[in-house]
């Protein structure tokens, strides 16, 4: 009852959100269908007429869990305001044959179905043998759904994490690492839930108390209420308009951009000279004090379009972006720790970070020593100096 009640509850607040950003209703749907999934004991306990009914239904929420957790992450990583489209619709092609599963179920007496699901035993008809295979062979389905879902899932975060490194010089709340460890859990518990449906139904075996079993799901589903109803779009201050800190979308980062980039010509001395306005940005006008730079407003300063910026940065001057404005930071920052005159908080925020976190992170990616590490190295021979 209290995974039923998070569940609704998220739900209900992720549609109203999803009426301003549609990548919000897929997680919605996603909620809706677990509420399904763990409502066996309620409805058992208070509305046994309709136990197979609900058993019935179990089995196309199943099936949409996965595609329904997909189009949320394409949401969220989507570097174009998210909308649901015809070609998503293929992705809900089991779930269409789960619908189908469960109007032939429905359609069984109720004396054969309560047999079947409830008391368990075998009914020796060709209709009822037939749909038990079809059943059969959709959870078999399932499984092999949940584990392509999750590879593609962490195939586009990888992906995505990647793009922010080439647009964005500050990432905090953008990379998405909840989710990455948040799905590994829900591969874990979609497997566990394969494993008992097949010990239970072929070997009479439970593999877990329902106890525990109810609170596994309570405590996915609240996980992902916990974060996903504060998640935002990762590209969402880039392309909403009306934000007076958003910037304007460019058509070049995109799936089809991503081809043209690599087909671009951009000869080396067009690259050098690209190089050299981009140092004089950063060397001469300090850009990377910018705490929210990205490889626009760079692309804006130095009249430059950022498809050119991005490839010279990676092939000429040989980084991305993240790690090139952040390097130059860390390199400003060093005297300031050295010096000992301001806090380490107060010199990450002043060469552009926006978390202290996020400076340790990159300081000791860069020196391999924490900032407090590199002053008692360091301090010292500079001193003497």
């Amino acid at each position: 009852m209290a995974t039923l009640g998070q569940a609704g509850l998220c739900a209900s607040v992720l549609f109203a959100r999803s009426l301003r950003t549609p990548a919000y209703l897929p997680l919605a749907v996603f909620f809706i269908a677990s509420g399904v999934v763990t409502a066996g004991p309620a409805v058992a306990a208070f509305m046994p007429g309709l136990q197979t009914h609900f058993i019935a239904a179990s089995l196309p929420a199943y099936l949409l869990l996965g595609p329904a957790l997909w189009l949320y992450v394409e949401g969220l990583t989507s570097d174009t305001p998210w909308r649901l489209q015809q070609r998503h619709l293929l992705h809900l092609a089991p779930f269409a044959l789960g619908i189908v599963a469960m109007a032939l179920t429905i359609s069984l007496p109720l004396a054969q179905r309560r047999q079947i699901f409830v008391e368990g035993v075998e009914v020796d008809t060709a209709f009822a043998s037939g749909l038990m295979i079809f059943l059969f062979l959709l959870i078999l389905g399932w499984i092999v759904q949940a584990g392509y879902y999750v590879v593609r899932v962490f195939r586009r975060l990888a992906a995505y994490r990647q793009q922010l490194r080439n647009l964005f010089a500050s990432n905090e709340q953008r990379e998405l690492h909840w989710l990455g460890w948040l799905l590994i859990v829900v591969g874990g518990v979609w497997l566990l839930s394969f494993a008992m449906i097949i010990s239970d139904n072929f070997f009479g075996l439970a593999l877990i108390s329902r106890g525990a079993g109810a609170l596994m799901g309570l405590v996915l589903v609240w996980s992902l209420g916990l974060w996903g109803l504060r998640q935002k779009p990762g590209f969402e201050g880039r392309y909403m308009d009306g934000d007076p800190q958003s910037e304007t979308t460019d058509p070049t980062i995109s799936a089809a951009s991503d081809q043209k980039y690599q087909r671009s010509a951009l000869g080396d001395e067009q690259a050098q000279r690209i190089a050299g306005k981009i140092e004089a940005a950063m060397n001469r006008d300090e850009l990377f004090l910018d705490p929210s730079l990205s490889l626009h407003k760079l692309a804006k300063h130095i009249a430059v379009s950022p498809n050119y910026i991005s490839q010279t940065l990676n092939e000429t001057i040989g980084e991305n972006f993240f790690d090139y404005v952040n390097n130059k930071r860390i390199e400003t920052a060093k005297p300031q720790i050295l010096s000992g005159e301001a806090t380490i908080l107060a010199v990450a925020l002043g060469v552009g970070f926006n978390a202290r976190s996020s400076f340790y992170k990159a300081f000791k990616r860069r020196t391999g020593q924490t900032p407090s590490e590199f002053r008692k190295t360091h301090r010292p021979s500079a001193l003497d100096a």
